[in-house]
């Protein structure tokens, strides 16, 4: 295995470490990957530069252990301090922690949903931003006393719910959201308002959409337990860093289960939300049945969200390539009929958009077809670009 830079990639490449994005939130291509001309432009919009490839085909590899010696050595060169010793405690009890097979929650996808109204007038921006708010004060109170306040956690989704209801628009409601700083916080939101459309679109019921959207704000609550300076590092993560970020799945499952009144669903999600359908995540190596239905709606609403949201190095993806890279997986990485009904619900709101395309060209969606929602036939002056067709294209951005 040898380390190349981006501009010696070539297509028929294989991976020989897996590929992730600079926070270690999204694994994008697992290693083994066959590199194609759609894979190399995800690298370069993701501006990814730590890339592995395999010298040969069948070259062992072995997963890299956790060195705490590595993650010391980087705080002391980053002239930071964290609790080592508390980290320690976290490892070993996660080490200890016998996980018992997943209770899968059992919904109804046949169910209507019915409308739901709210109560009073406030604009749903003011309620997100207080969300965000009183999530990030929720997880201060644990690092401080260790005690979750999942009343609280439940009254946020509640007062969210009713206006996720009505209104099917995902692209709206995320851009409802404003800017900031608190983007672990942020991004725990937007995902329990993704999941809670997409429980809504399989027909889950209001009790069932109330726990999904606790599931979303308390899934990556384990990343309490990362040292700060690994997860908020201004370049990309190591190998090693990554091995301490993947903990956080574990450790987030310990600290629900110690809390009192959190669900199996919520516990599971958090555990699970990195699994992949075939077998390729973490922690567990689980395959398809064995990953509960609310990690399966998560971890896409987790993707998608980390693939369009900017940051301060990069800026994200448009939200067609999002969910082109979401299809590519669908039945594969991700659950089919959770991918479907997204990207389907999605799409629905693409006509008419303006866009700018990835050869730079500015234009209009006219058309998208259903077999193939991610790509749009676009009018650009009076020529129309089917994307269906001209596959080295792609929206670069949305107007």
């Amino acid at each position: 295995m040898k380390r190349v830079d981006f501009n010696q990639l070539a297509e028929g490449m294989i991976l020989g470490a897996p590929i992730v994005d600079a926070e270690g939130i999204v694994e994008l291509l697992s290693r083994g990957t066959h590199l194609t001309q759609r894979h190399i432009a995800l690298l370069e919009k993701m501006k990814i530069t730590d890339i592995y490839i395999l010298e040969y085909e069948g070259e062992p590899y072995s997963t890299p252990e956790l060195d705490l010696e590595k993650i010391i050595s980087k705080a002391k060169i980053a002239d930071v301090n964290f609790d080592l010793e508390k980290l320690k405690s976290d490892l070993a009890e996660i080490d200890e922690q016998v996980y018992e097979p997943t209770i899968r929650s059992v919904v109804n996808r046949n169910m209507e949903i019915h409308v739901l109204t709210g109560e009073g007038n406030v604009p749903i921006d003011i309620k997100h931003e207080k969300a965000i708010a009183d999530t990030r004060a929720i997880f201060d109170e644990i690092q401080q006393d260790g005690e979750l306040n999942l009343d609280r956690i439940r009254k946020n989704v509640e007062d969210l719910l009713p206006d996720m209801i009505r209104n099917n628009d995902v692209l709206m409601r995320l851009n409802q959201l404003k800017e900031n700083d608190d983007y672990t916080f942020q991004h725990s939101v937007r995902v329990s308002i993704i999941a809670t459309m997409i429980g809504k679109w399989l027909g889950y019921t209001k009790e069932e959409l109330v726990e999904l959207g606790e599931a979303g704000l308390l899934f990556d609550i384990g990343k309490l337990n990362i040292p700060e300076f690994v997860l908020k590092k201004p370049t990309n993560v190591t190998m090693e860093e990554y091995e301490l970020i993947k903990k956080h799945a574990q450790f987030g499952y310990s600290i629900l289960l110690r809390t009192k009144g959190v669900s199996s669903n919520i516990k599971y999600a958090a555990l699970h939300h990195h699994e992949r359908l075939d077998g390729s995540g973490y922690p567990l190596r689980l395959k398809e049945g064995q990953i509960h239905d609310f990690a399966k709606i998560i971890m896409v609403c987790d993707v998608f969200d980390a693939l369009i949201t900017d940051r301060p190095y990069k800026k994200g993806m448009s939200p067609l390539m999002a969910a082109d890279y979401i299809s590519w997986y669908s039945g594969k990485l991700f659950d089919g009929e959770v991918c479907y009904v997204f990207i389907k619900r999605l799409s629905e709101y693409f006509m008419g958009k303006k866009v700018v395309l990835s050869d730079g060209s500015e234009g209009v969606i006219v058309y998208v077809d259903t077999n193939f929602p991610t790509r749009p036939t676009v009018k650009v002056n009076e020529k129309f670009v089917d994307l269906v067709k001209e596959r080295t294209l792609f929206v670069e951005n949305l107007m």
